[in-house]
């Protein structure tokens, strides 16, 4: 029966196999060793508990071990967690007052984010550290023992300065709408801040994505920013961050974006330290060449090799 030897990897439960067979073809120990870690993650994502990013390293370390080839691991870079921070300011009677927001990236849904009153990195990394669980090795071994993994803790948010003190509450942005827009036609990802399409189809070149903000106090400014993922790597924007007017609507050009699948986030926040971040991950976009356009940059070239000839 395939998925049998799966039996052996210790946390791996009967939905999980059944899951990653089904949308991700991994049905043996070779397949779940081999297999991208943010792969398994994304496959995994309609299962409650989400396994983390840990324990899915801990099964593929398992895996490796038990074909004998887990030292050939120990190089290979994999991403424990990632997180999107910002550096804010604001001046207060003459003087800057400064604050740090930090959201982790890949969890499901996106958590509140975390506040701190000061530049002190400090504290900031602590946190993510404390948001990475245990490393492979001791997840393993906390499965071997039949301890059943647990979410960390979620920390209150910090206490504001005390000039905090009866000041109203921060604005809750909100991203209302995300339009896909490519050669053929326009998909509505997001409708009134709800998902509405799962899967938009291969887009073509030209690709521009247009989003609505909305929650701002009047007088604030808002900027964007859209986030494509790497599953081996640093995340990247194909765009510098843009400011949203005060229509709400604002938008940013895909066009150079590489072939391939993408796993996108949209984020949004006031340049001040009065609204809440607001994130969103979108569904998976996947980006083709536009034939045409090869087939036409061909073609020129072809008219100026032939405008040389004698």
């Amino acid at each position: 029966m395939p998925g049998d030897e799966l039996d052996s990897i210790p946390g791996l439960a009967e939905n999980h196999k059944r899951v990653l067979a089904r949308k991700a073809g991994i049905t043996s120990l070779r397949a779940l060793a081999d297999a991208d870690q943010r792969a398994v993650y994304t496959a995994l994502a309609s299962i409650r508990p989400r396994p983390s990013l840990a324990r899915i390293a801990a099964w593929q370390h398992e895996a490796r071990s038990r074909l004998g080839d887990g030292v050939n691991d120990q190089s290979a870079w994999q991403t424990a967690a990632s997180f999107a921070v910002i550096f804010a300011q604001r001046q207060v009677d003459g003087r800057w007052e400064r604050r740090l927001e930090a959201e982790q990236t890949e969890v499901e849904p996106a958590p509140e984010p975390r506040q701190w009153a000061s530049w002190d990195c400090g504290p900031l990394c602590d946190w993510m550290r404390g948001q990475l669980g245990p490393a492979a090795d001791e997840a393993g071994v906390a499965d071997r023992a039949g301890v059943a993994e647990e979410p960390a803790p979620v920390e209150p948010a910090p206490v504001e300065p005390a000039a905090a003190v009866g000041a109203p509450e921060r604005a809750r942005l909100r991203i209302d709408s995300v339009t896909i827009t490519d050669a053929a036609h326009d998909v509505d990802l997001i409708s009134a801040g709800h998902l509405v399409t799962a899967q938009p189809g291969d887009l073509r070149t030209p690709v521009r994505m247009r989003f609505t903000v909305h929650g701002g106090r009047a007088g604030q400014q808002l900027r964007a920013a859209v986030w494509f993922r790497r599953p081996d790597g640093p995340g990247w924007s194909p765009q510098d961050p843009v400011t949203v007017p005060a229509s709400g609507q604002a938008e940013f050009d895909l066009s150079a974006v590489p072939a391939g699948g993408h796993d996108v986030r949209l984020l949004a926040w006031a340049t001040d330290p009065g609204a809440r971040l607001a994130a969103v991950s979108l569904p998976r976009l996947t980006f083709r060449q536009q034939a045409g356009t090869q087939q036409a940059g061909t073609q020129q070239a072809g008219t100026q090799q032939a405008g040389t000839q004698p």
